[in-house]
């Protein structure tokens, strides 16, 4: 990478002159019809030196030394760097002949468990479902990428009172006596969508029959206790949910490590709370066990955290609890993060104090909520059906790879293409946005093949590869280049960009500045390709460094397209 050899270049022109500066930064130049790179450190030192900027300016310019970057000032103390074409030319083919298109390794690898996903058990995935996934699987692929040891853990909700719900359910409706006997049954009678139809029944049931209730939260109870015949009805339940559930996830191309779920950190909960009562630090509290989590400093109230209700059942925060100390025991992560609504703060705030409070984790290990918005309609509400009920998953993954066929001529077997054209639009449409904020799912928007799309990076790829095929010219990494037009330094300077976005992404867990920097090289290409006849190029070194940029953007938009989980197609 060039910048960081700038940057060391300038520390040893700030030594040369007696400056010392540990935060002289070189960031890319906003003019780029001025310079390619630029800092602003001569303002700090004047102020140090009670000297004006411009003639620090003029000390470090002296002291400068890289070949082929020279540095300039200019009023009122900016120093700009320009790097000759010949080193861009060699840092091009570098790039291209790098495995990792210049990427380095981290230098101290650190074992991360994301946990993303957390679909619930009997219930289909939802619009709703997506970002988790999307956001958690991408932070996966780059965290290893970068060299990190990565446990992906989808933790099922599948040990709350919706089980209780979907048991008492089903047992209404279906002979089910031989779960509670010997004969348990090789398939189980009812199917995957009477499971998500008898979920929303209960649980409006449940919230107007008390008696209903009642019994919902009895069955729950057995069923935590490991009642046997509730236990194998469960058991039932979950294989046949969890089989759907990977389908729908396979669909997207989304994986995961581990198909951990509540339920696997029972065990751990009971020893937990023990520890926690002997300890002093679990109370109870009207019947029930809480932990009082408030510090002196809160500018808010903060509430105490509750561990079991008064009738035992267990909840949220202590199997999440539990699932830490079962991370912790079976892992050994240096951090853990969750990929999880927004809308759930209050909740991982609650759980991190607590972890920290009774001592569940060690100080070392970093506990990091990263929440995200919700995906709304084009209406500015929650994204929704036609009908006004909430989008199942695998019929958004039929609307997209509708309009991806929609706009591209299929052969009558490219019904792959146009589903990973469609899923490129979703997880694309999706990671381009700060995961901070809400955004509108626009499905018109998403497959067009331009602008800010993955059917765009797609298509760019494509193109590219098309035009290779084409070429009968082949690249001599060791030949000769000419490289001079305004364009080309371009598209340099924008692989650099897009190599210094993985770190960003990475440090602040944002997926969409490489979102932002991938698309700006395809634009980037797309207006060189535009401009210039490639394959008829007569200059035998200036057409080896249009094949130069053609490889090179080739191969970093392919290797961060696998970062986003987006496949490439080899026509459009």
């Amino acid at each position: 990478m060039l910048q960081p050899q700038i940057e060391q270049a300038l520390t040893t022109a700030l030594a040369a002159v007696g400056l010392e500066d540990d935060h002289a930064v070189v960031t890319f130049s906003d003019r780029p019809d001025l310079c390619d790179f630029q800092t602003n450190c001569a303002f700090t030192l004047a102020k140090k030196a009670r000297t004006s900027p411009m003639a620090i300016a003029e000390k470090i310019c002296g002291a400068f030394a890289l070949p082929d970057v020279t540095a300039d000032f200019v009023r009122p103390g900016f120093i700009n760097f320009t790097v000759a074409p010949a080193l861009l030319c060699r840092d091009l083919a570098a790039i291209f002949q790098d495995d990792r298109c210049g990427i380095p390794l981290a230098i101290v690898p650190r074992r991360i468990l994301i946990d993303y996903g957390g679909p619930n058990i009997a219930k289909p995935l939802h619009v709703g479902h997506m970002r988790s996934a999307v956001i958690g699987d991408c932070l996966k692929r780059l965290l290893r990428f970068l060299g990190h040891d990565v446990i992906g853990d989808i933790h099922l909700g599948d040990w709350g009172k919706q089980m209780g719900l979907v048991i008492l359910g089903l047992l209404e409706r279906y002979d089910l006596s031989g779960y509670f006997s010997e004969n348990i049954p090789a398939q189980p009678p009812f199917s995957v969508e009477d499971l998500s139809a008898i979920y929303p029944e209960t649980s409006a049931k449940s919230k107007t029959d008390a008696a209903f209730n009642a019994k919902a939260m009895e069955i729950t109870t057995l069923l935590q206790k490991h009642e046997r015949g509730y236990y194998a009805l469960w058991e039932a339940i979950c294989r046949l949910s969890v089989e759907d559930i990977q389908n729908d996830y396979a669909r997207l191309g989304i994986t995961f490590d581990l198909w951990y779920g509540e339920s696997t950190a029972d065990p751990y909960v009971a020893p937990m709370l023990a520890k926690m009562i002997n300890e002093g630090l679990a109370t109870e509290s009207e019947g029930a066990l809480v932990l009082e989590i408030a510090e002196e400093s809160d500018t808010a109230p903060m509430p105490p955290v509750l561990l079991r209700k008064s009738d035992g059942a267990q909840i949220y925060a202590s199997t999440d609890l539990a699932t830490l100390v079962q991370r912790m025991e079976q892992f050994a992560p240096d951090e853990i993060w969750y990929v999880v609504d927004g809308r759930q703060k209050l909740h991982f705030q609650q759980v991190f104090r607590a972890a920290r409070k009774a001592r569940l984790v060690p100080k070392s290990t970093a506990l990091y909520h990263i929440p995200f918005g919700t995906v709304n309609g084009t209406d500015g509400k929650p994204y929704k059906t036609r009908e006004g009920g909430v989008m199942r998953l695998q019929d958004l993954v039929g609307i997209v790879t509708q309009g991806a066929a929609a706009k591209v001529v299929l052969d009558d077997d490219d019904g792959e293409i146009a589903r990973k054209i469609g899923v490129s639009a979703l997880k694309f449409g999706d990671l381009i946005n700060n995961r901070n904020k809400d955004y509108v799912f626009d499905i018109e928007k998403f497959v067009q093949f331009d602008g800010k799309t993955g059917p765009y990076l797609q298509y760019t790829v494509a193109r590219i590869h098309s035009l290779l095929g084409k070429c009968e010219t082949t690249l001599d990494i060791n030949g000769s280049f000419h490289f001079d037009e305004a364009i080309f330094r371009q598209i340099v300077m924008d692989i650099y960009k897009l190599n210094s976005a993985y770190e960003l992404a990475f440090a602040e867990k944002l997926p969409n500045y490489i979102c932002e920097a991938c698309y700006t090289l395809a634009n980037s290409f797309n207006e060189f390709y535009g401009k210039f006849r490639i394959l008829n190029e007569e200059n035998a070194a200036r057409k080896q460094a249009m094949l130069l940029l053609c490889h090179a953007v080739r191969k970093c938009l392919l290797q961060v397209m696998g970062i986003l989980g987006i496949d490439p197609v080899e026509h459009m």
